[in-house]
């Protein structure tokens, strides 16, 4: 089973930035980073932090890779996943995630948020996970299968 641990203090900041960022009316976005090899998330970065007309579409379009690898590199830390929000309920994948992954490495995990994360109480279990499988092709983790497990501690 993969993990990501999150202490209580980064979730709820990863969900403050996403409401705020989001607005009520658009998509916004994060990444839990950890240390090389680890699966506690140690810092929550937003995508706009690299590239501030991200969601100026209503949608994730991320143009800053280039300053957000220079800012891995630099303080020595790693992607563990990516999360960004939806507008409803519904956190299936859109035909837009799929085509378009923020990273397109294999066994990344990204992580969709509902109601613009807006909701006054949000869990990991209100979310839904996917792991990048390569050549755009997913897969979404069910509650069932246990194959991934995020905890907010």
């Amino acid at each position: 089973m993969r993990k990501i641990l999150v202490p209580l203090q980064l979730w709820l900041k990863l969900m403050y930035g996403l409401k705020v960022r989001g607005q009520g009316r658009r998509e916004s976005g994060g990444l839990l980073l950890c240390k090389q090899g680890e699966s506690k998330v140690s810092k929550i970065v937003f995508y706009d932090q690299f590239d501030k007309s991200v969601s100026d579409s209503g949608i994730i379009e991320f143009k800053g890779a280039v300053f957000l690898f220079d800012f891995l590199a630099k303080e020595n830390l790693e992607i563990l996943a990516d999360i960004h929000s939806h507008p409803t309920n519904n956190t299936s994948q859109s035909y837009s995630d799929m085509q378009h992954p923020i990273v397109r490495i294999k066994g990344h995990i990204a992580i969709i948020a509902p109601n613009y994360a807006k909701d006054f109480i949000m869990f990991p279990k209100h979310c839904s996970a996917y792991e990048f499988l390569g050549e755009l092709s997913w897969r979404k983790f069910t509650k069932k299968e246990n194959s991934i497990q995020i905890s907010v501690f």
